[in-house]
């Protein structure tokens, strides 16, 4: 007998319908604590602050990938991590051209 009711086990898109349950859940806390507890004031981060969310998040994202390779198995797990690391490449990309646009027009900081 499981804990969990049973409609908790119907599937979702190829998984369990508590799966989809505690990701969105997850990506909800984290969203929370982003933009209500570390970003209350309307303010300009430093290179080392930045740096450290960059961190935080990355680490949370490879334990979910991690996660996904014990729960689902190597291929899942190296098609996240694959994709993960495409995303997150292309998103320094953007980083970049916005900050030569920027300087372009020479946009203040503030």
């Amino acid at each position: 007998m499981s804990a969990l009711p049973e409609f908790l086990h119907l599937p979702l898109m190829g998984q369990a319908l508590w799966l989809w349950l505690v990701f969105a859940c997850t990506v909800a806390t984290l969203l929370a604590l982003d933009l209500g507890v570390l970003h209350k004031a309307d303010r300009e981060i430093g290179i080392r602050e930045s740096l450290w969310l960059s961190a935080g998040y990355i680490s949370v994202a490879l334990l979910f990938g991690a996660w996904l390779w014990w729960h689902l198995g190597p291929q899942s797990g190296m098609e996240y991590l694959t994709g993960f690391v495409i995303e997150k490449s292309l998103s320094m990309d953007n980083v970049f051209v916005i900050a030569l646009i920027f300087s372009f027009f020479a946009v203040p900081r503030q």
